[in-house]
């Protein structure tokens, strides 16, 4: 299991980076991957592909991403997440998402200040995963 940490800095494997974001740890995977291949990868870990819920989120997740145009959560099947989380926040690109065609599959677009682009889920992309951390306190 990919252990929470504190800030950014390296994370727990070879090649991702971390922030914690209260109870969710965003963590950045800079290996390029197709969506399949980065939610396996994730789900491997005992986290999955990034989901945002709202704009807050969004904010940290852009963050997180670093600049880079990377995988997120979201694929069509009636555009949902790949953890199941239930939530009507989008941030599309204008023109998107096109209905039809082969890009099934949803990425923060760098050139767009990280709007969402359906993308071909073949293409390959760094990707973040997110954990969901709990303490307790006494």
């Amino acid at each position: 299991m990919l252990p929470c940490g504190s800030g950014f800095g390296e994370g727990p494997l070879p090649g991702c980076t971390g922030t914690k974001q209260g109870a969710a740890q965003y963590i950045l995977i800079r290996q390029n991957m197709s969506w399949m291949g980065a939610r396996e990868y994730c789900r491997t870990y005992y986290t999955d592909l990034t989901s945002l819920r709202n704009d807050a989120e969004y904010q940290m997740v852009q963050e997180a991403a670093g600049g880079f145009q990377v995988w997120v959560g979201l694929f069509r099947d009636t555009w949902e997440w790949s953890d199941q989380t239930d939530s009507s926040f989008r941030y599309w690109k204008a023109g998107h998402p096109v209905w039809g065609g082969t890009y099934s599959c949803s990425g923060l677009v760098k050139t767009e200040s990280g709007r969402w682009d359906d993308l071909r889920c073949e293409d390959t992309h760094p990707f973040l995963c997110s954990e969901y951390c709990s303490w307790l306190e006494y």
